[in-house]
């Protein structure tokens, strides 16, 4: 089909390159009526460089790209993941990365040097390692996008020098006199409640707060929950009757999810949960990762019960030396030996 006056061609460059094809328009004519061509930028395929070049017809921006902010690059970026086939699932974590490089929104893209994203990267102590590295990694193609489309002839991202961080402490479980605590403040410390579901379930915490209430069965008073392994995938785990009424009392809650956010349309995120978890230890004075809680379930179990095969299927490990590392087939005998915990 043949493109309108002033849209704008794809050529295809000569000789052996990375990205051979060249988003190009028309910028002015020589004197002799020669076209005067800008280029947009470079890629790998004629698809793609097609695909770029309707984007800048459908919201054409300055075409010597040196005012575009983080935040126009970011779009321009994402736009692209979203319709070259990046998952739904990649697509949030890049919403969630690029909100973590907030100070970074209006800074015009050719400004923003290596010591911008040094003090901007120093400020995350509250981040894990593993973290903080993905955010780097995040910071990195959105570069690489802006070095695709000559925004920029340099990857900053790869001069910056991540903070070492101390080398984690061991697990511990939260001991009965910790557990008591967390009873006794319920109604006090938000989140306490979620931290002792936790405790009494052995869920991951992205698991249980991804939990639909549909996936709820009070009747049998079992959760259908789990992720990560494929044993630990929709595994099915007896609720231990202490946490009964904590359970009904989320279940009366507006919305779908049993652990909602703040407007009830979705689930509590890991961010907000986490942040609770860090005023429930300030609070009442412990000493713990989020994973302890996991822990002291596994702990719990292990003093209780030496059914293996129960043990396994409860925390969705695949083997009993998996499960070793943190220290039923039938649902009544995994009941059985949850109920045996304190």
């Amino acid at each position: 089909m043949r493109k309108p006056n002033g849209y704008g061609t794809v050529a295809k460059l000569s000789g052996k390159r990375r990205r051979p094809f060249a988003v190009r328009i028309t910028a002015g004519y020589t004197d002799e009526g020669k076209q005067i061509y800008k280029y947009l930028g470079y890629y790998a395929t004629r698809k793609e460089a097609e695909y770029q070049l309707s984007l800048y017809n459908a919201n054409p921006y300055d075409i010597n790209l040196k005012n575009l902010t983080f935040k126009d690059v970011y779009k321009r970026f994402y736009d692209v993941k979203k319709n070259t086939g990046t998952s739904e699932k990649r697509l949030k974590a890049y919403e969630s990365f690029f909100k973590k490089l907030a100070p970074l929104y209006n800074m015009k893209m050719v400004d923003i040097k290596t010591p911008h994203l040094q003090t901007l990267f120093d400020t995350f102590t509250e981040f894990s390692p593993l973290y903080v590295r993905e955010l780097k990694s995040f910071a990195g193609l959105v570069y690489k996008y802006a070095m695709e489309i000559d925004v920029l002839d340099k990857d900053y991202t790869r001069f910056l020098k991540l903070r070492k961080f101390k080398k984690l402490r061991k697990n511990s479980i939260f001991t009965a006199e910790e557990q008591q605590k967390l009873w006794d403040n319920i109604e006090t410390i938000p989140g306490t409640d979620i931290l002792l579901i936790l405790i009494y379930t052995g869920f991951r915490v992205n698991e249980l707060l991804s939990v639909k209430k549909e996936k709820i069965d009070l009747e049998n008073w079992t959760v259908t929950s789990g992720s990560k392994t494929d044993a630990g995938k929709e595994r099915v785990v007896p609720i231990h009757h202490r946490i009964q009424p904590l359970i009904i009392r989320y279940m009366q809650t507006d919305g779908e999810y049993l652990i909602p956010n703040h407007n009830f349309k979705s689930h509590m995120n890991y961010s907000s949960f986490r942040r609770y978890f860090s005023q429930i230890l300030e609070k009442l004075e412990m000493d713990h990762t989020i994973h302890d809680t996991r822990y002291t379930f596994i702990t719990s179990l292990r003093e209780v019960t030496d059914n293996n095969a129960a043990i396994t299927s409860i925390v969705g490990h695949t083997n009993i030396q998996m499960t070793d590392k943190y220290t039923l087939t039938n649902i009544q005998k995994m009941r059985q030996e949850i109920d045996k915990i304190n």
